[in-house]
């Protein structure tokens, strides 16, 4: 008996880790322009996650069609709101389709990143 209460608490605690590292990384949940927009051109990227990130370790890269990457200004995060990325673009977008490649270092350290698009006016 006292090997399947050993079992079962372990199983437990084996979930319930399992469940605290699902929900450890900043999820990426909304984005500014939107993925797949065809938008004017933005001054910014604004990237919204799950939980709270660390600017000095989060960012973006930006790259026209072509592949050229898009001079951004130093990643901040929104006032009173560490879940919102702000991603300065430094010069007018011409217009055309990029892609965004980011990636966010949430505030207990972990990282996330992905990538998505959007179409310039």
């Amino acid at each position: 008996m006292a090997h399947a209460v050993k079992t079962e608490s372990a199983l437990g605690l084996a979930l319930l880790l399992a469940a605290t590292q699902a929900f450890a990384h900043a999820q990426l949940q909304n984005t500014a322009p939107p993925a797949g927009a065809t938008v004017p051109p933005p001054s910014e990227i604004r990237l919204q996650f799950s939980e709270g990130v660390e600017p000095l370790f989060s960012g973006a890269i930006l790259k026209a069609a072509g592949g050229s990457s898009e001079p951004l200004g130093r990643p901040k995060v929104e006032p009173g709101d560490n879940k919102v990325l702000i991603v300065p673009i430094s010069r007018p977008l011409s217009p055309g389709r990029y892609s965004v490649r980011w990636h966010a270092v949430s505030v207990d350290t972990h990282r996330t990143e992905g990538t998505f698009q959007f179409t310039v006016k």
